[in-house]
């Protein structure tokens, strides 16, 4: 393998390496986003049932 080949195929994995992390991010990105929302609901029902028990 000449060295040219090498660094073409670091190149390569540098760059699925990069997108594997991009992925990641939005990943947890939209896990973060998902936990909000679940901590809002869980806070609203919450505050129903304390209601309710009023």
């Amino acid at each position: 393998m000449t060295k040219a080949d090498k660094e073409k195929m670091n190149d390569e994995f540098m760059k699925t390496l990069m997108a594997g992390l991009q992925l990641t991010n939005i990943q947890a990105d939209m896990l973060e986003m998902n936990m909000k929302d679940l901590d809002k609901k869980m806070s609203k029902l919450d505050d129903d049932l304390n209601e309710a028990n009023k």
